[in-house]
């Protein structure tokens, strides 16, 4: 039968688990993931409220004018001033010129000279902006400050700076007017000073009506005219535009969610550990025999079974917790076995082993054990852990005497009582061999040939014999005790055994020419898989999702 095996488990191991992947397989890595997903966003939430709380604070404020129509016939001043605008009416390119006039360094100096800021004018031009809506008078000045006042105040100031400037320009343009006219006037008189002629009507009208003009445009030029008024001031803001923190918090949201499921998604590829039932079949060249759930995990979150206590101990879940989710795995587990026997019947005399500690071992044992005992069977346990037993711990048992013992002794096993090799438990038709007292010569006593004698003899005293040996990967125990027992177990664990681990113990084990019956998977969470949770009419509680 090894032989047999072997290849087909070198295809299987060169393979990979899955190679296409689904919207529901990605869904089910999420969820399976879920609370590393939660955690992950989480973070991006916090790295987000950090971000928040570090950034400056910043706060903007807004001053409004109107734009009016230059009257450039203010006192008559068109018909001498040809540079006047067409008419009241402003267009796009007349707004645009004020706003690129708030911009000018002369402009930004002003306002910094009269609010004394430490800033240069280009260093204050990156903190204004100007804008307008075409088809509007209205022109918004916007300041942005780590102050709400400073804000405030520099809108209003670059306001005020802009209507000086253009009451300037205006009086400029007016006094320009009146030298102009000045002049033409002193050579009007010239020519009167020197003409014997008196002059005419019209050249008398002329004059008169230059002389008028030139007096309205001194006028004018004393006068501060604007077409520019600010219709609302600037105020301080009550709260600060940057940081925004709820668009800090959505970006950190979604960034975590993004990474999240990134991260999820690429754990999910490059875990080589089994997960759910059917997980271990897939890669291993033995029949998966049975998948036993977390035991107060997520597992028992979905159903729980009633009246029990969640604080007694897994090992004795088959007896303290006979409605348990548990219990009814290791129950399903041992018909697997029971059905997986040869033709001369089930195997009765069976190793239970792991790849690497930690994966349940003992626990499989313990439970099996109580479930044959169960069905009236004459069962005995062995610890065969003599580094770090714990069966007598289990089964409340002394360690003062057990198989170290059994196996360093020169007497003959047969002339000794089967009743005073093996310690009888609490439990009815159940037996227990202890590990015995410690010893360093662990692999001496196995290959001392009496452990070869002793198995048989339990066989025919027994109905059911089952070994608990120590992680195979890790010591040879298990593959010495396997020689000379009809079976091996081998339990690996969810979320834990790696699925090379596994191949690799499988291997070492059929290169051995131990006969390997199948695996066990021990606490999977039933929430990786769903499908495979359903509750019993026995006292379990429905679940609460499907």
């Amino acid at each position: 039968m090894n032989s047999r095996l072997i290849p087909d488990f070198q295809i299987r191991n060169g393979g990979t688990a899955s190679d296409d992947w689904s919207i529901a397989d990605c869904w089910k890595a999420v969820y399976r993931r879920k609370w590393l997903l939660a955690g992950i966003t989480a973070a991006g939430l916090l790295i987000a409220g950090l971000v928040s709380l570090v950034q400056p604070r910043w706060y903007r404020s807004q001053a409004s004018l109107e734009v009016q129509g230059i009257n450039e016939n203010f006192l008559d001043l068109r018909e001498i001033y040809q540079n006047a605008s067409p008419g009241p009416d402003i267009d796009g390119t007349y707004l645009q010129t004020q706003a690129e006039i708030v911009e000018e360094d002369a402009v930004l100096e002003q306002v910094i000279q009269k609010l004394n800021l430490p800033d240069s004018a280009e260093a204050l031009r990156r903190n204004i902006s100007v804008n307008f809506n075409r088809g509007s008078r209205i022109l918004r000045i916007t300041a942005e400050a780590r102050s709400p006042k400073l804000a405030a105040d520099i809108a209003n100031a670059t306001a005020a700076a802009l209507i000086e400037r253009n009451v300037a320009a205006r009086q400029q343009a007016a006094r320009q007017t009146y030298e102009a006219l000045k002049a033409q006037l002193a050579d009007l008189r010239e020519r009167r000073r020197y003409s014997d002629e008196e002059p005419d009507s019209a050249n008398r009208r002329f004059y008169e009506a230059t002389v008028e003009r030139a007096d309205a445009a001194k006028l004018a030029s004393s006068l501060p005219q604007s077409n520019i008024k600010i219709i609302s001031t600037a105020t301080p803001a009550k709260r600060p535009f940057k940081p925004n923190k709820p668009l800090n918090f959505a970006i950190g949201l979604f960034a975590g969610l993004l990474l999240g499921a990134g991260w999820v998604l690429l754990r999910e590829q490059t875990d080589s550990a089994l997960h759910a039932p059917g997980d271990a079949s897939a890669c291993l060249p033995v029949p998966e025999l049975g998948a036993i759930p977390e035991a107060g995990g997520t597992g028992s979150r979905l159903v729980r079974f009633r009246g029990s206590d969640p604080n007694l101990p897994v090992e004795r879940a088959a007896l303290e917790q006979q409605f348990s989710r548990v219990s009814e795995a290791f129950r399903a587990t041992l018909a697997s076995i029971l059905s997986a026997g040869s033709s001369a019947g089930p195997s009765r005399v069976l190793v239970v082993t792991s790849s690497q500690p930690m994966e349940g071992k003992t626990t499989v044992v313990s439970n099996l054990g109580i479930a044959l005992a169960g069905i009236h069977n004459r069962v005995l346990l062995i610890d065969g852990d003599m580094r770090r037993p714990r069966l007598h711990k289990v089964f409340d048992q002394p360690n003062s005497w057990g198989l170290s013992d059994l196996l360093r002794e020169k007497n003959a096993i047969e002339e000794v009582p089967a009743d005073a090799l093996v310690k009888k438990t609490a439990i009815p038709h159940l037996y227990l061999l202890p590990s015995g007292t410690s010893t360093e010569n662990v692999f001496s006593l196995l290959y001392s040939g009496r452990l070869e004698r002793l198995l048989p003899r339990f066989r025919e005293e027994f109905d059911y014999v089952l070994v608990d040996a120590p992680p195979c990967l890790e010591f040879a125990d298990a593959r010495i005790m396997a020689r000379y027992a009809e079976q091996l177990l081998l339990v690996v664990r969810a979320d834990y055994t790696g699925r090379q681990t596994a191949q690799t113990a499988i291997r070492r084990l059929l290169l051995d020419g131990i006969s390997v019956m199948g695996v066990i998977l021990n606490r999977w969470d039933p929430a990786y898989g769903r499908e495979y949770a359903y509750a019993s009419q026995n006292g379990l509680e429905p679940q609460e999702a499907r």
